[in-house]
C-alpha cells in the first residue's frame, strides 16, 4: 500500500469518526451554547473509535479487552462542533488533542435496575482524582430525574490524562472503590468485575 493509500483512508477514517460524533451531537439534548460539557455519550464512542483504530494498527502488542488507549479527547464540546475549511474547500472539525482514556462499567441495582456511580463523585474523590492521579473522571448517565434519557449506552466512568499511567493508577482505584460499594449494596456489573494487572482472569 502506497503512502497516498494510506493517507487516504486516514482521511476516510476520519470523516467515518466525525459522523459519528455528529450523530452522537445532533441527537443529544440540546445543551446551553456556552457550557464546554459535551453529551454523556461522547466520551464512549470515543474510546471506542480509540480502541478500535489501536486494535487495527501492525504496531500494536498488548490487545488486551478494556485497556488504556489513546484517543480525541471529548473535552471541550466546541472542538466536536466547530468546524475549519481544509483545501479543496470542504469543512472538518478542529484538530482535537489526545488523552489517554478508559471507561468503566458502573453497577447495577438487579430491583429497581437503577444504576449506582453518585458515590464515585463526592468533592473528596473528584479533589483527589485530580490532584492525586491528575485525571478528569466523568460519572455519565447516573443524573437527573431520568438518567439514561440523553444516554446512547449504558452509564460508565470515563478517566482521562495526558499520562497512561495516570489513568492506569485511576482506574484501579476506582475499581476498588466501585468493589466495596458492591459488596455494601449488594449491586453488581453486567460484565462482571474489572480485571486488574496482577489479578487473574475467572474461568
Amino acid at each position: 500500500m502506497s503512502g497516498h493509500d494510506v493517507r487516504q483512508l486516514g482521511r476516510l477514517r476520519r470523516a467515518l469518526e466525525d459522523s459519528l460524533v455528529d450523530y452522537i451531537i445532533e441527537n443529544s439534548t440540546e445543551q446551553d451554547e456556552e457550557t464546554a460539557n459535551p453529551p454523556p455519550s461522547l466520551g464512549r464512542l470515543l474510546y471506542n473509535l480509540g480502541l478500535s483504530a489501536a486494535n487495527a494498527s501492525p504496531k500494536t502488542k498488548d490487545h488486551t479487552p478494556d485497556r488504556t488507549v489513546l484517543a480525541r479527547s471529548h473535552f471541550p464540546i466546541y472542538l466536536h462542533t466547530k468546524r475549519e475549511a481544509n483545501g479543496d474547500g470542504n469543512s472538518q472539525h478542529l484538530v482535537t488533542k489526545k488523552v489517554w482514556m478508559n471507561v468503566i462499567e458502573l453497577p447495577q441495582d438487579s430491583e429497581t435496575q437503577e444504576y449506582h456511580g453518585r458515590f464515585l463523585a463526592s468533592r473528596s474523590f473528584m479533589n483527589y482524582y485530580r490532584s492525586h492521579f491528575h485525571c478528569r473522571v466523568d460519572i455519565n448517565g447516573v443524573w437527573g430525574e431520568d438518567p439514561e434519557e440523553n444516554l446512547m449506552c449504558a452509564p460508565y466512568v470515563l478517566i482521562t490524562s495526558d499520562e497512561k499511567a495516570n489513568v492506569d493508577k485511576c482506574i484501579q482505584y476506582i475499581e476498588h472503590r466501585i468493589r466495596d460499594h458492591e459488596e455494601k449494596f449488594s449491586v453488581s456489573r453486567g460484565g462482571g468485575r474489572r480485571v486488574l494487572k496482577g489479578e487473574r482472569t475467572e474461568s
